[in-house]
């Protein structure tokens, strides 16, 4: 349980940071080959992760690092009880 408070407060923290959340960006098609068939047709470059603005205001920001604070807080008061 505090294992999984900790990644979530962890991640709403640093999404308030830094401003920036995780994007999964399609990968590229490859360039179209002459007289190439249907089995040819792959992806040349896999899908990726990237980090895109958040685009928060300050409430937003406010509020993520509130959120995971707290989350953290009570991850750390649960860990010394033992839970």
């Amino acid at each position: 349980m505090s294992l999984a408070l900790i990644a979530v407060g962890a991640v709403l923290v640093s999404i308030a940071l830094f401003n920036k959340v995780p994007r999964l960006t399609a990968g590229r098609l490859p360039a179209p080959r002459p007289g190439g068939g249907v089995a040819a047709q792959r992806l040349s470059a896999p899908p990726r992760l990237r980090l895109a603005p958040a685009r928060l205001t300050e409430q937003g920001r406010a509020l993520l690092t509130t959120v995971g604070g707290s989350a953290l807080i009570v991850a750390f008061f649960l860990t010394l009880s033992g839970l």
